[in-house]
Parts: structure tokens; C-alpha cells; sequence
């Protein structure tokens, strides 16, 4: 059983590890996409941008990777960078695959995408081309109408009016239902008649488109309501076109739309009359001219150091992973060297206990048969001599004789006390221990036996109950030489896995120094030592000799 604890322990450890693995892939649970969308979803866009462009460096799908570059391109077109919008537009389109269904959806809004860039960087032709190319990736109306307007507010661009009113009509022929798609088209169809022919009246519709923007509150499509409105009365009524223009300057204010600012501003400094208005607004706008500049400059900026910060991190942490990765080889060459030391440790312990197991036994051998010899050579002889005299003498002297008798009985004393052997016998070993304390009992001394029950020696050893066997033996000649008790106590306990036998009797003690004991008393200290037990001899409340015993028991 113990040589399989190095197995044990090598099981445990893949358990951990594997269990570690495991509440890593846990803790990986949301992917720099899904981190990404979720900022981009609350209007974080600078950490969107970051997660996205981490993903796409680490991609395991093409489609969340085409996806996270189109999220890319847009963030960067709302922030004017139109340069760095179309790189990541163009790398979404590399990436995702025309001829998979599921990808269809995100390559429309690519190329509509690319048509919204184009448009900003004043390229009406390639923005109609890019419009034209998303419109099959679309099955539903709703959005292919959003495209639509797209493509017609470029033509109107191009002053190709015709063509753009005919989309409008296209659009609003299919009646949207969403209110600000509805007010957009007839806002743009109407500022594109009147540009076509600056004599049409549009105030109509002007005037209508506003209403629906008010009463959707779509605050952002009032910009353009304002704007269109001011720029309809610049030749017919100024003070109008000032009027709305204030308008525009304060909405576009509310919204913070830097490009309706900057044209609210421009407005406010054709249609004012007073110099000193002019100069004011001229300012104005070259103050916020300066501001819009420089924040889409430090937009271009921010994001370049953004894939700049990322592809450094990147290196770095392919660096750090090499890194990692060859101080784990040395942590498992440690782990496998640790447990294969471990392993040898407990195999040489385990051949070393049953070595020393081994070398007991022999000794106990060796002990039983040094015995045997010296009651063969001392007991058996001394009496063989004694019988010998008393068979060829034919007048025996009393004294001599109880001289050789007493000698041997102390040399059978000495031999006994030097032997550690078991004795085989067919009573149970409390029996054996009350007919050993019972011995001494007589007229004169009463022996009291307490707790000697078969539930006492359960767990002691056959070694600790041959020791402990002489050591009550010792204890009572002592007793009977020397004591003159006419009461003894004999108890036995057993707690905690320690037993205690404590003996008390009413004689008159022990010596005072350990110089007045005799060898029977110092045996019984060595043999209790031997047990890593304790033995602590006193006196008792009358005066006797008490003698406490304690040491463990076997598991």
C-alpha cells in the first residue's frame, strides 16, 4: 500500500493540472471579440477598437475576424480617419468569404461601409460603385433603402439631379417605415429639386421632413432640416437663413457634430450684417476649424498607436510565452525529478523498516536461545549438583545447602530478568496477569486487582506484555522482600491510545535516592524506556510506594 503513494501522488497531480487547464479555458470563456462588442455596443469605442484589433491578430473564426475589422473601419470612419477606416474595410473583404451564406450579412455592411469613406473623401464614383455592391448581399428592403439614399445623396453630389430624384422616388415609393429613413428621403429630395431648379418652391417638404424629425425627436436629422432651411432662404429672406442658422449652431452644439458646427458657423458669418458680428464668427470658426483638425489628427494618431501598442504587446508576449514556456519545462522536470526522489526515498524507508524488522526478530531469536542456554547451563546444572549431593551424601548439612539453593535461585532471578521471550500459553493474558499478582497474596499482604480485562491488552503488543509481565513481577517481589505491605493496589487503564498501570501499596516506601534501589527497580525503568513509555516511582497519601506507568499502545 505505501509503495503505491508515489503513484498516488503523480494521479493528484495530473488531477490538479488538468483541473487547472480546466478553469483556464473557463476563465477564457469570453474571447477579445466578444470583449470588443461589448464596448463597441456601449459607445466605448477606444477599447472596442483595442479588442477587435487584438482578436483579428489572433482569430479563430473568419467570420468574427471579418467582422472585428469592419467594426474597426467603422469606428475609425465616425473619428474621420477615412485612411485607416478603408484599410481595415478592405482587410475585412480579404477575409471573409463570398461564397458562404453566413458571411453575406457582413459583407453587405462593408461595402456600404466603403461607400460611406468614399463619400466623405469626396469620391461620389467609387462610393456609388460600393453602394451598388452591397445592395445583393441585402434580402430585405429596409436596409437596401438606407443604401439607396446613400447612392442618390451622391449623384446629388455630382449634380446629377435627375437621377438622384428618381431614386428618392424609388424609396419612397416603397413607403419605409422607419421615420428618420422617410424624413431623410424627402428632405434630399427636395434640397436636390431645388438645386436642380432654384426657383422650386420646397418649403413644403422641408417643413414636413421637419416635423416628422421633430416628432420622432431625431435630434441629429434636425442638423440637416436647419441646414437645408437656411441655405433655401440665403437669396429669399436672410433674415430666415440667419434665424435657422442660429438654430443649426445651437443644435449642432447639443449634439456636438463638429461638421454641422463648423457649417452653422460658416452660415452665421455669410448672413450677418454687422462687422463686428462677422469677426466674431469668423473666429468662431477658425478656432473650431483648428479643434475639429486637430481632433481628427489625434483620432488617426490614437489609433495607429493603438495597433502600434498592440503589435509591440504581441512580440512582447510571444516573448514572455517562450519565456514561460521554458521555465514550465524545468517546473515538470523538477515535479518528475521530485517524484522520482520521493518514489526511491520511500522504497529505501520501506526495505530499511523491514530490514529492521528482520534484525528485531533475529534478535529476539538470538535473546530466546542466549536464555535457554544460561537456564541449561546455570539453573540446570546448579540443580543437577544439588541433587547429585543429596543423593550420594549420607548426612546433609542444612545450612551449606540453603546457601547453594539461595545462590541458584538468584542466578534463575538474573537470567529471568534479561529475558524478553513470550511465554506460550493457553490462558488469556489478564488470566495470566491476576494469577501472577494473586501469587503474592496472603494472610498477611491483600492484593487488589482494578481494570484487568481483556479490552486492556487488546492493543499491546506480545513484546510490551512480556515486558510489562516481569515489570509487575519485579514490583511484587520488591514488594514482598522489602515493603512489609499488607495492601496493594494493582490498576489498569487505557485512554487516548495510552495505557497507565498504577501501583500503590501501604509498606514503607521506596528509598529516598536512587542509590538504595536495588537492580530489580533500575530493570524495570530500562524495560519501561524500552517501550517509549514512563515510569515515575513516589510515594502515596499513606506513605507507600506508588510507582505510575504510561506508554502507547499499538495502532
Amino acid at each position: 500500500m505505501k509503495s503505491s503513494c508515489p503513484f498516488l501522488f503523480i494521479i493528484i497531480l495530473s488531477i490538479f493540472m488538468s483541473s487547472s487547464c480546466f478553469s483556464q479555458r473557463k476563465a477564457d470563456k469570453y474571447t477579445d471579440y466578444d470583449r470588443g462588442y461589448n464596448y463597441w455596443y456601449y459607445d466605448n469605442f477606444d477599447s472596442a477598437f483595442y479588442y477587435f484589433n487584438r482578436y483579428v491578430n489572433n482569430a479563430d473564426d473568419t467570420l468574427k475576424k471579418g467582422s472585428a475589422y469592419k467594426f474597426m473601419g467603422e469606428i475609425q470612419w465616425q473619428f474621420g480617419d477615412l485612411y485607416g477606416a478603408e484599410e481595415n474595410l478592405v482587410n475585412a473583404l480579404r477575409t471573409l468569404d463570398t461564397n458562404n451564406e453566413n458571411h453575406r450579412v457582413e459583407l453587405g455592411y462593408t461595402y456600404t461601409l466603403l461607400g460611406n469613406v468614399k463619400y466623405n473623401s469626396i469620391e461620389y464614383d467609387k462610393a456609388i460603385e460600393y453602394y451598388d455592391k452591397a445592395i445583393p448581399y441585402f434580402k430585405g428592403k429596409d436596409y437596401i433603402m438606407e443604401i439607396m439614399n446613400g447612392k442618390a445623396t451622391s449623384f446629388q453630389k455630382k449634380k446629377v439631379y435627375n437621377t438622384a430624384i428618381s431614386i428618392y422616388d424609388s424609396i419612397l415609393s416603397l413607403k419605409p417605415a422607419d421615420a428618420g429613413l422617410l424624413a431623410r428621403t424627402i428632405d434630399n429630395k427636395a434640397k436636390t429639386k431645388w438645386l436642380r431648379d432654384t426657383g422650386y418652391y420646397a418649403l413644403p417638404e422641408f417643413w414636413q421632413a421637419l416635423k416628422i424629425r421633430r416628432d420622432d425627436k431625431n435630434i441629429l436629422g434636425l442638423n440637416a432640416s436647419y441646414a437645408h432651411l437656411s441655405e433655401y432662404y440665403t437669396k429669399s429672406n436672410r433674415d430666415s437663413a440667419l434665424w435657422y442658422a442660429e438654430k443649426l449652431y445651437s443644435q449642432a452644439t447639443t449634439t456636438k457634430s463638429f461638421d454641422d458646427l463648423l457649417d452653422a458657423v460658416d452660415k452665421l458669418v455669410s448672413f450677418n450684417n454687422s462687422s463686428e458680428a462677422k469677426d466674431h464668427w469668423h473666429k468662431r470658426y477658425k478656432k473650431l476649424n483648428d479643434s475639429f483638425q486637430l481632433s481628427r489628427d489625434t483620432s488617426k494618431i490614437r489609433f495607429a498607436l493603438r495597433r502600434y501598442d498592440l503589435e509591440k504587446s504581441t512580440a512582447e508576449n510571444k516573448e514572455l510565452k517562450r519565456s514561460v514556456s521554458n521555465q514550465w519545462v524545468w517546473i515538470y522536470s523538477l515535479i518528475i525529478g521530485a517524484v522520482i526522489v520521493i518514489a526511491g526515498i520511500m522504497f529505501w524507508n520501506d526495505k530499511r523498516k523491514k530490514r529492521i524488522k528482520q534484525d528485531s526478530e533475529n534478535a529476539i531469536r538470538n535473546s530466546k536461545l542466549k536464555t535457554s542456554q544460561k537456564v541449561h547451563d546455570v539453573v540446570a546444572n546448579g540443580l543437577y549438583g544439588i541433587m547429585n549431593e543429596l543423593e550420594h551424601k549420607t548426612t546433609i548439612d542444612k545450612e551449606p545447602l540453603i546457601n547453594k539453593i539461595e545462590d541458584l535461585y538468584e542466578k534463575s532471578r538474573n537470567i529471568s530478568h534479561e529475558d524478553t521471550s513470550s511465554h506460550n500459553n493457553d490462558k488469556s493474558y489478564d488470566a495470566q496477569i491476576h494469577e501472577l499478582l494473586n501469587a503474592f497474596s496472603n494472610d498477611d499482604t491483600s492484593i487488589f486487582i482494578v481494570g484487568n480485562q481483556p479490552e486492556f491488552w487488546s492493543n499491546i503488543s506480545p513484546v510490551q506484555k512480556q515486558e510489562l509481565q516481569l515489570v509487575l513481577k519485579e514490583l511484587m517481589v520488591n514488594m514482598k522482600k522489602h515493603s512489609g505491605a499488607k495492601n496493594v493496589v494493582v490498576q489498569f487503564k487505557k485512554q487516548d491510545g495510552t495505557a497507565y498501570i498504577h501501583y500503590k501499596d501501604d509498606g514503607v516506601g521506596f528509598p529516598a535516592t536512587e542509590t538504595g534501589w536495588g537492580k530489580g527497580l533500575k530493570n524495570t525503568v530500562s524495560r519501561i524506556n524500552s517501550l517509549n513509555g514512563k515510569v515515575t516511582f513516589g510515594k502515596n497519601d499513606k506513605g507507600g510506594a506508588s510507582v505510575a506507568i504510561d506508554f502507547p499502545t499499538q495502532s
